[in-house]
């Protein structure tokens, strides 16, 4: 009789191991692997923009080394790259307008409210230039209580010269 308990002990236990093994392939699994959101840039997209950033970075670092550029942004400024160097924080100073990459940086500031006291924080820039930047009534940017405005046309035509002469030049070498 125990042999008989023994056996159906044994049998009951194998069925069960049975169907539970065929039940866990039939129920979806509790714990996947987290699969990683696609990209909507293709590797080439990335090894290239990868590798022409870093040319951008060192071209930057070029004309800051030989006094051409000054930088007011934390970034690179890829218009004043692209344009042989642009000096900033001269242009800054004197008041006569920026470039439209830092005038873009200018505007992407963000508001912070603390202890009810409303901040303007200028999250593209050091402190070096943060410090002498606030908004007037109109909500228009100001350096040193001077208005920041765009580059004159004049300016920007100016400079798109400088970048077509660039590109020719660059093309004979």
């Amino acid at each position: 009789m125990r042999r008989i308990a023994v056996l159906v002990s044994g049998l009951v236990l194998f069925a069960a191991g049975f169907v539970c093994g065929h039940l866990d392939s039939a129920l979806p699994s509790m714990l996947n692997a987290q699969q990683d959101n696609p990209s909507k840039y293709s590797d080439q997209m990335l090894t290239a923009y990868q590798k022409a950033r870093k040319a951008v970075v060192d071209l930057n670092d070029m004309f800051i080394a030989t006094g051409q550029s000054t930088a007011a942004a934390s970034d690179v400024n890829y218009f004043s790259v692209s344009v042989g160097g642009i000096d900033v924080h001269r242009d800054l100073e004197e008041g006569r307008g920026v470039d439209p990459e830092t005038f873009a940086a200018l505007y992407a500031y963000e508001d912070q409210i603390t202890n009810g006291v409303k901040e303007r924080i200028f999250k593209q820039f050091g402190v070096d230039v943060s410090q002498h930047l606030d908004t007037d009534d109109n909500g228009r940017i100001r350096y040193k209580q001077k208005v920041v405005q765009l580059y004159s046309t004049e300016r920007l035509n100016e400079l798109f010269n400088r970048r077509d002469e660039l590109r020719i030049f660059s093309s004979n070498k």
